[in-house]
């Protein structure tokens, strides 16, 4: 999950966390699809849920990091992940 920055959605809350699930796929796939929700601070789905499907060349460029996943979803809804800012 990626903090966000805030969204309003009228009538149903504050969007401020996306959540990225990848869906299953074959080790043989080219490209894999992901199931994404926005979420409020309380865990309530302020977005109705939608697919992504990632390009061959994102798939390529996925290697070791997963969060990149969820740059690729962000930037496709124009949303912007914030930075974890530690706690001190």
């Amino acid at each position: 999950m990626a903090k966000i920055q805030p969204i309003d959605v009228p009538h149903v809350g504050i969007g401020t966390t996306l959540e990225v699930t990848v869906l299953p796929f074959k080790t043989s796939d080219v490209t894999a699809q992901t199931y994404n929700r926005i979420l409020s601070d309380e865990g309530v789905e302020v977005v109705p849920g939608w697919n992504y499907t990632l390009s061959e060349d994102e798939y390529a460029d996925w290697g070791e990091d997963n969060s990149v996943v969820d740059d690729y979803v962000a930037a496709a809804k124009g949303l912007v992940i914030v930075p974890d800012v530690p706690v001190e």
